[in-house]
């Protein structure tokens, strides 16, 4: 609701200052059965009013011409058209369960009111229409500029410079390990299900802490509580049902499931080498009760990923070689939340458990955790504008971990697993964090100051994170903000393993600074520009060397496709290295956002420079190279209109720099082996050519008196190009040719909305 607010406000400002005329009348109907609508608002020219109970409204006081206007009500999609002043005007609302309380979907990077970032509002239908995003809104952050393109469409979120292990990522205040299941197939939470989503790239507040890079806090919408529905979606990869209704003491429930079933088609295949990617995920949440009341929210949700990689044997006598990983979380919590007057109150409570298996032929390494946090916000406003804030945040884990034969068993395995090693520690990372906002001159300059202080566990480390925002408000609504910033992310469990790890390993930090300025520059269009930079320190390196050649592959150092699946194993489970705080990073970069914000259709281009640089192990390594994500160029398009009452289309087409790679600029005879050793050029000197891909999307809606069916065919690399994501040679090395990415793919799937 507060997101279409913005909306309205943005229709106001955006609305010509011309000579008053008589009253706009018009009225707001339910598209399906004709009835009026009662309580929709619609705010259009600097006027917001509600309709009576047959439907009707009166603006008074708009301006002569044409003015955007803004009409949404409870349990409808909301509708963001431009008219023109004159006779009756008449808005046919659709019903929509994903929209619950006015829902809007919001994909937010920085800025006012500097409690929040700068939102880039998309409707709840909409966000799931953005081409090239499969039906997934979580995807569609990929799209923003300050995201480096993932090859293959890969998840993973590499933010201004930064490690996808670098980004934070929070579900109603609790924090969740991965955005996105093994692949990025998917992301672990269903889109119909959020209500929010809210992207810092960099600069967050004082509020969140234990990550260098990024924030994405994503919140659940409310269950509707009028009668139960069940809905659900099937497309070529997994199929998902999702329930919601009213519950004890005026509540409401919701609930959802999700199966992958990619396994299962490919387990069929008769290959030799099979892959059998698998994932599921679920959730569970009920709410009862409101804000000034006190609002209570029971939440659970879980994720599992699957993957078995099979080489069958050619003796039909002997065991097949067998690769399998899984990684799983569950999550329960709850959250309390209460405003008396001026003062507001915000817990939550979570406890959960995480696994992560790796194991060859039943011989490998199990994690498994069993985190408790407790997060805990007061809040008293200033005045309509200022608020000074306070908190505890306490995140603590049982870490274990083992090493050898306790593994899921292979029946076929011949020989008995080794003897297990392991090892179990406790530990809790507890910070106290403050924060205040305070207006100059009105509301022309707002400071927002915090800090945030905090003690790892693991390693018994103290750090200290003052943060600063300044907002300056200017005529024709144009917005300055800067920001800078100190911020810690303690070092990962899987590096301070006691088998292979280093347990001296200690935080690293980065300091982040951005300038943004926004504009409105047209009705509807609005300009955003941000200049951003930051340093990074102690970063964990790997600090064994050995005689495999950096061009190899897999490596961080050899670029490429291979180094970024290391990157995002890393975020995934880690890389089981020794490592040592010897990293240095510098990024910066100019983002530039043009995006329609208002009317009939979405979209916006996008532009970034951006530079990010790494250093690692002083010994071996004296100068910066590229960061296997760094993509000076990337340039996005992306449009999605509406075709009459039941069709829209988009395309999405993107440009982006080749990924970094380190060359072969020659090759030797190994006489011992029998076998040709490649030289190296300099460490990640060379790149891939360019990437270019064009998205399609085309959805079609039924709307009938027992729901809304949706169907949707989502195309990426529409025009089937060759992007070359690897580079391999041959057997001497004197010829090298491409791993190429994906070819055309299409996600096609069917929704129903009850």
């Amino acid at each position: 609701m507060r997101s279409l607010v913005f909306i309205a406000c943005i229709a106001v400002a955006t609305s010509p200052s011309l000579a008053q005329t008589a009253p706009q009348t018009g009225v707001v109907v339910d598209a399906r059965t004709g009835k009026p609508l009662a309580g929709a608002t619609v705010a259009a020219g600097g006027v917001e009013v509600t309709s009576g109970e047959d439907g009707t409204f009166t603006l008074d006081g708009l301006a002569a011409g044409k003015v955007d206007v803004v009409v949404f009500v409870d349990g409808y999609a909301p509708v963001a058209v431009e008219r023109r002043r004159g006779g009756p005007w008449r808005f046919a609302l659709v019903p929509d369960a994903s929209v619950q309380g006015g829902e809007v979907i919001t994909v937010a990077a920085e800025a006012p009111p500097l409690t929040k970032p700068v939102p880039y509002d998309l409707r709840g239908d909409e966000v799931r229409t953005l081409p090239g995003s499969g039906n997934d809104a979580l995807k569609g952050l990929q799209s923003l500029p300050g995201a480096a393109r993932v090859p293959f469409g890969l998840g993973g979120l590499a933010l201004r410079g930064s490690a996808p292990r670098d980004t934070a990522v929070y579900l109603d205040g609790v924090e969740v390990p991965i955005l996105f299941h093994f692949g990025g197939l998917a992301s672990f939470y269903p889109s119909g299900l959020l209500g929010t989503i809210e992207l810092a790239p960099s600069g967050f507040s004082s509020r969140y802490g234990r990550a260098q890079g990024g924030l994405v806090e994503l919140s659940t919408r409310a269950p509707r509580t009028d009668r139960w529905r069940v809905g659900g979606e099937l497309s070529l990869v997994d199929a998902q049902v999702r329930a919601e209704g009213p519950g004890p003491k005026g509540g409401g429930w919701t609930m959802g499931l999700r199966r992958s079933y990619v396994d299962a088609v490919l387990a069929a295949a008769p290959l030799s080498l099979t892959l059998l990617p698998s994932y599921w995920d679920a959730q569970l949440m009920y709410e009862v009760g409101s804000v000034d009341r006190g609002r209570w929210t029971l939440l659970g949700f879980a994720s599992s990923d699957g993957l078995t990689l099979i080489n069958e044997d050619d003796d039909p006598t002997g065991p097949d070689d067998r690769l399998d990983y899984t990684s799983r979380f569950l999550r329960l919590a709850t959250r309390y939340q209460r405003e008396v007057n001026d003062v507001g109150f915000d817990a939550v409570a979570a406890l959960g458990g995480d696994e992560v298996v790796l194991a060859f032929n039943d011989e490998g390494v199990t994690r498994r955790n069993l985190p408790v946090s407790v997060r805990a916000t007061l809040t008293k406003k200033l005045g309509k504008l200022g608020y000074v804030a306070a908190g505890l945040d306490v995140q603590g884990s049982r870490y274990a971990f083992e090493l050898g034969g306790d593994v899921p068993t292979n029946p076929d395995a011949m020989d008995p697993p080794e003897q297990v090693r392991g090892d179990t520690i406790w530990a809790a990372d507890t910070a106290l964090w403050t924060e205040l906002l305070y207006p100059i001159a009105g509301k022309a300059i707002m400071v927002k100051p915090g800090l945030r202080g905090e003690r790892y566990g693991l390693t018994d480390q103290w750090v200290l994170d003052p943060r600063l925002a300044i907002l300056h408000q200017l005529p024709r609504d144009v917005t300055i903000t800067e920001s800078i910033g100190l911020y810690h992310q303690p070092a990962n469990v899987a590096d301070l393993d006691p088998a292979f790890g280093n347990q001296e390993l200690r935080a690293s930090s980065a300091i982040q600074t951005a300038v943004t300025v926004s504009s409105p520059i047209a009705r509807g269009f609005e300009v955003t520009s941000t200049l951003y930079g930051q340093t990074m320190r102690d970063l964990p390196a790997d600090a064994v060397t050995g005689a495999t050649p950096l061009s190899a592959g897999g490596s961080r150092q050899s670029g490429g496709v291979g180094a970024i699946a290391t990157e995002l194993a890393d975020e995934q489970f880690g890389t089981y290295s020794y490592k040592e705080n010897v990293g240095r990073g510098r990024a910066w970069g100019l983002e530039v956002l043009l995006r329609k914000r208002l009317g009939g259709w979405t979209g916006w281009l996008g532009y970034t420079y951006a530079r990010s640089l790494r250093r690692g192990d002083p010994r071996t390594q004296s100068t910066y190279v590229p960061y296997v994500f760094d993509q000076p160029h990337l340039l996005t398009l992306l449009a999605s209109v509406p075709l009459g009452k039941h069709w829209r289309v988009g395309a999405r087409a993107r440009y982006a720099t080749g990924n970094p790679y380190t060359p072969v600029v020659g090759a030797f005879l190994d006489a011992d082996d029998q076998d040709y050793q490649p030289r190296d050029g300099a460490t990640l000197s060379a790149r891939l050519p360019a990437f270019f891909q064009i998205d399609v999307r085309v959805d079609r809606t039924w709307v009938r008196s027992w729901g809304t069916l949706k169907l949707f065919v989502d195309v990426q690399n529409a025009t089937n190009r060759l992007n070359p994501e690897g580079v391999t040679y041959n057997f001497d090395y004197s010829q090298r040719s491409y791993t190429r990415g994906l070819p055309v793919f299409p996600s096609i799937g069917v929704e129903y909305i009850p």
